[in-house]
């Protein structure tokens, strides 16, 4: 599962890692972004990669009655072409979400404690997402949800699912580019990233409420493991 992340690289680094050619709004760092709010999405159209915020929990475009949809801000890897909210976007709607890392809770002694996962090389990431487009009285929401798969070995210990990582240009543009490949072509993308390549550490319980977001919410209570 992912439900929470974390993106605060200042929007010019991320212009520039992610290749960005048009940027629809300036993205202030966050330190806690929570499912509903707005998140940083990547799609690619044309050649072209275009970013801007997106809301995060996918309300697919044949929902008639959004009051009695419960948003998808997860879809589990393995059955997406068998679920009717993501089968149809596999091949045209793909996005990445950008992060520079991600929140999961264990529980200890009755308690959640939130721990943060992170790049060893600090440098953020992009999550594989898919997004849809829903009508409603003469407007267009935009949705997405975000791709999970098994845990690695680094976040098994703390939860059993994890978000898809995309790190690098060359997995980047395959997921983005769908007038090239095909959802066949790129589902071996759909993978836990290597755990030797990532850090851990628990953080203060601030980060479980949505309100806090703020730098403490990603200030270490331990040393980086």
């Amino acid at each position: 599962m992912c439900g929470r992340f974390t993106l605060t690289v200042p929007f010019e680094e991320l212009i520039e890692q992610f290749l960005i050619d048009e940027l629809v709004d300036e993205w202030e760092p966050r330190y806690n972004v929570a499912p509903s709010q707005m998140v940083l999405s990547l799609i690619s159209n044309k050649g072209k990669r275009k970013a801007g915020p997106i809301q995060w929990g996918l309300v697919p475009s044949w929902v008639k009655d959004q009051r009695k949809w419960k948003p998808l801000i997860n879809a589990r890897s393995e059955s997406l072409e068998e679920k009717a909210s993501f089968k149809h976007l596999l091949n045209k709607r793909r996005t990445a979400v950008l992060a520079d890392s991600f929140y999961e809770w264990e529980r200890k002694e009755g308690e959640k404690q939130p721990y943060r996962f992170m790049m060893k090389d600090k440098e953020p990431f992009a999550f594989a997402g898919l997004w849809d487009k829903q009508e409603s009285k003469g407007s267009s929401v935009f949705s997405s949800t975000i791709i999970t798969t098994e845990a690695n070995e680094l976040v098994s210990p703390v939860h059993d699912r994890m978000p898809v990582i995309l790190k690098g240009e060359d997995s980047i543009n395959r997921w983005l580019s769908t007038e090239e490949f095909s959802f066949n072509e790129v589902r071996q993308l759909l993978k836990p990233f290597p755990s030797d390549m990532m850090i851990k550490y628990m953080v203060s319980q601030e980060v479980n409420s949505p309100r806090n977001d703020f730098e403490a919410c990603v200030e270490p209570l331990e040393n980086l493991s």
